[in-house]
């Protein structure tokens, strides 16, 4: 009986380190997740007049979308951009296109979240105050801000 008692007992044991181990793999993994799901900001530049993404561009939201694949996403921000060529209106709407773009990417490749702010600069702020032309203006920012698990 007391040998029975003993097995029982150290089984018991073995059980608890078991769920003990697993539990404290389960938060690491956590841990580590919640480390992985950080803001993501990346911009993706246009050729003149362009509204789709070229190769290069694709690429760099293909990483984007890899860094928070396993993240619950807050928020998608993305703003597009033109330069001060042309009518301002056409560059609105190419600023417009280029943000779209850019956001139909992520939609395309599943990554949806809570909120998603979309913005047109046009070619405001393409200009600098003495009069030259902003660089690298043809582009759409975006920034992807995961969840933050609470303490």
């Amino acid at each position: 009986m007391h040998q029975r008692f003993r097995l029982l007992a150290a089984a018991g044991v073995v059980g608890l380190a078991s769920f003990g181990a697993h539990s404290l793999a389960e938060n690491a993994i956590e841990r580590e997740k919640a480390a992985a799901c950080q803001p993501v900001e990346v911009s993706v530049y246009f050729a003149p007049g362009q509204t789709e993404l070229n190769d290069f561009a694709e690429d760099l939201l293909r990483n984007a979308v890899g860094r928070v694949q396993q993240c619950e996403l807050a928020q998608i921000d993305v703003t597009g951009y033109a330069d001060a060529t042309g009518q301002s209106s056409a560059n609105y709407r190419i600023s417009e296109l280029r943000a779209e773009a850019a956001l139909e990417y992520l939609l395309n490749n599943n990554v949806t979240a809570n909120q998603i702010n979309i913005t047109a600069k046009g070619d405001e702020g393409a200009l600098l105050e003495d009069g030259v032309r902003a660089v690298m203006r043809r582009k759409a920012d975006l920034r992807i801000v995961p969840v933050q698990p609470t303490a």
